[in-house]
């Protein structure tokens, strides 16, 4: 995940902002602390920039929750549902996993976000969240086939969600039941094991629905 860190007080904020918020939570952290953090004398600059120490916190979500878009993993409209899929994993394993990027500040205030929800969370699912899954469940539908119910296109899209969300959650332990490995480095192999394992899972699905169709039949 990136910051605009163009050298303007308002970008400073925000960088401050990001690292304060990701040592001390949202609670903790203080306007003082990201003030001086932001080599700020002036400690209206937050009010005067974002409006409250709250409504900067909501900016830095909005820069999490935006980021999958720059990927633009849904630009092709002539790929098939399949390269959709894998398109989705790589964007997604690219944004969370090059250059170690889980481990980052930005990924921090994002657990603890799914931990501690503030109240800018429903607003930006709404806003981000929902339209990119709507288009995910359709794509996972086109795999499966039309027979699909509901809950089954939507429980595969939840366990391909969860692989590639797994090390973000749980790096702390992983790291220390395996400490030579680097998602950093492996991040390709990671999006390249995630599509076939999930595959192999949807078209096992596959095969149970259109055997109970020709069972039916």
């Amino acid at each position: 995940m990136t910051i605009n860190e163009a050298d303007t007080t308002r970008n400073k904020l925000i960088m401050a902002g990001v690292s304060v918020f990701a040592k001390k939570g949202y609670k903790d952290a203080t306007v003082r602390e990201i003030c001086r953090q932001a080599e700020s004398a002036n400690i209206n600059s937050i009010n005067y920039y974002f409006g409250s120490k709250e409504l900067l916190y909501r900016e830095i979500l909005e820069l999490i929750f935006s980021e999958y878009d720059r990927y633009k993993p849904d630009a092709a409209t002539n790929k098939t549902p399949e390269q959709k899929l894998k398109a989705f994993i790589t964007s997604f394993c690219i944004m969370l996993y090059k250059g170690d990027a889980f481990e980052s500040d930005l990924t921090t205030i994002f657990v603890s976000e799914m931990t501690k929800p503030s109240p800018f969370l429903a607003e930006l699912v709404d806003k981000y969240n929902r339209p990119r899954v709507e288009k995910h469940l359709g794509m996972i539908r086109n795999i499966l086939g039309k027979e699909a119910s509901d809950g089954m296109v939507r429980d595969c899209l939840v366990s391909v969600s969860g692989q590639l969300l797994y090390y973000s959650f749980a790096w702390p332990v992983f790291s220390r039941l395996f400490p030579e490995y680097s998602t950093g480095a492996a991040y390709e192999k990671w999006a390249d094991h995630v599509y076939t394992f999930s595959m192999g899972g949807i078209k096992a699905l596959k095969q149970q629905l259109t055997g109970k169709k020709g069972e039916a039949s």
